[in-house]
């Protein structure tokens, strides 16, 4: 997305007074129980939420739509031509993603619209799953285009399934007490992870790597921590956003991110970091390679092609790439090792691998991001630089152990008592109004 668009963030007053005003139009239509009017509102809302970052925005959402709704209706008619029909629509679809995610390389001006990557790659399971006999086409084209632009998955995912989401938004899509619950506190400790852990810790990684040459091995090995935890924060927080909204609606959307840096292994952070997108590379890229039902070499050589395609998913560029090949290094040695269970020291070393993998994720350059790494492995280190204050970091670092420990008790699913809920949800929001920082736009919005 362009730099200053005015995007309608989750974590902006923008988006919670049209969420509100979404919430009860759809309660209204739920308690007519006018199905038909609830989806075209929800379409028409998702339709606008988007064109609220450009006006010709909806464009794309519409191209997508007409050509996977209209391809598979072509399909139907023409079975004999089934797989040319497929080939056309999938190209067709990513048609718009190729040309304004890599063209910009050669064509100054250009910029990707946020969310592009991820509503193809939904639009395209509704086709792929008819080619392969696994659903059933619908009759509504508001329901499926409603299901393409649904606006919660609408920027930065879950990548949803038209399996999953489509028979949810069809049904009545009962707004409880209990979703609105569950949905709000999500979407508060969402809140609370990009505002209070995330956008601080930007606040430290952005001035170190505004000149990374300027500093010490000892500062960048920290801003590589550092910024490992706040994209952690950062798209964690957006999945939990996007979950809790699906839920105050009633619908339940797939959980896009299980604490992934609790894994203990290489495979295991991958089961649970961006889930959905994983999982499609996996059932759409790596099943219709061969998957593991072929020989070893040619097992590798799929493994790296998905693993390759997530980093070109991610960007046109050459960090990207190396971002992607650093993780299929990493799968397929632990593979050769027999490693398939690790413990929490060898999940500390996974951390650590995926740290240093992530500083060619920031970094966006090659040359760049080689010459961090170099200058982390160099002695001596010194004392990290405290950033523009030292008190600010160390309030941010101690917010962050605080986090790390909130992390840790959901992801071992404590029982707390009953009474601890109304106090967490007080403290949640004492510390977003006194510690958040607003504004920024999330990571994966660039995706």
């Amino acid at each position: 997305m362009r730099k200053g668009g005015n995007a309608m963030l989750f974590n902006s007053p923008e988006f919670a007074f049209f969420f509100i005003l979404v919430l009860v139009g759809v309660h209204l239509c739920n308690r007519r129980k006018v199905r038909a009017s609830r989806n075209l509102l929800l379409l028409l809302a998702s339709y606008g939420f988007y064109a609220w970052l450009e006006l010709w925005f909806p464009i794309l959402l519409a191209f997508v739509t007409l050509i996977n709704y209209g391809g598979v209706q072509f399909l139907i008619r023409h079975p004999q031509r089934r797989v040319g029909i497929m080939a056309g629509i999938i190209v067709l679809s990513l048609l718009p993603l190729a040309s304004l995610k890599y063209l910009p390389m050669w064509v100054p001006g250009l910029f990707l619209p946020a969310g592009l990557s991820f509503f193809t790659f939904q639009a395209l399971t509704y086709s792929l799953d008819i080619y392969r006999k696994k659903l059933e086409p619908i009759p509504q084209w508001v329901d499926f285009a409603l299901f393409v632009s649904f606006f919660p998955t609408q920027l930065s995912g879950p990548i949803e399934r038209a399996r999953n989401l489509l028979p949810q938004l069809q049904g009545p899509m009962v707004i409880k007490w209990s979703g609105l619950q569950r949905g709000a506190s999500l979407f508060l400790w969402g809140l609370f992870k990009k505002a209070v852990i995330a956008d601080r810790l930007a606040l430290y990684v952005n001035e170190i790597y505004a000149v990374p040459g300027a500093h010490s091995g000892s500062t960048l090995a920290l801003a590589a921590v550092l910024y490992s935890i706040q994209i952690y924060a950062d798209f964690g927080g957006y999945a939990s956003m996007a979950r809790g909204a699906g839920l105050m609606l009633g619908v339940d959307l797939v959980d896009n991110f299980r604490f992934p840096y609790f894994a203990c292994t290489v495979k295991e952070f991958w089961r649970r970091w961006h889930i959905s997108l994983t999982s499609w590379f996996t059932e759409y890229v790596y099943i219709s390679l061969g998957g593991n039902r072929v020989s070893q070499a040619r097992w590798v050589v799929n493994i790296a092609a998905v693993f390759l395609l997530s980093g070109i998913w991610h960007g046109a560029t050459w960090a990207f790439v190396a971002w992607g090949g650093i993780h299929a290094l990493l799968y397929l040695t632990e593979h050769a090792l027999g490693i398939k269970k690790g413990n929490p020291f060898y999940g500390l070393g996974v951390f650590l691998m995926v740290s240093l993998a992530w500083i060619f994720f920031r970094a966006g350059d090659v040359g760049l991001a080689w010459a961090i790494v170099l200058r982390i492995f160099t002695l001596p280190w010194g004392i990290p630089s405290s950033g523009a204050s030292l008190f600010s970091l160390a309030v941010t670092c101690c917010l962050v152990l605080g986090f790390l420990l909130v992390e840790f008790i959901q992801y071992s699913n404590v029982s707390l008592p009953r009474l601890c809920k109304p106090a967490a949800w007080l403290a949640t929001i004492l510390l977003i109004a006194l510690f958040g920082v607003s504004g920024n736009q999330f990571v994966y919005f660039q995706f």
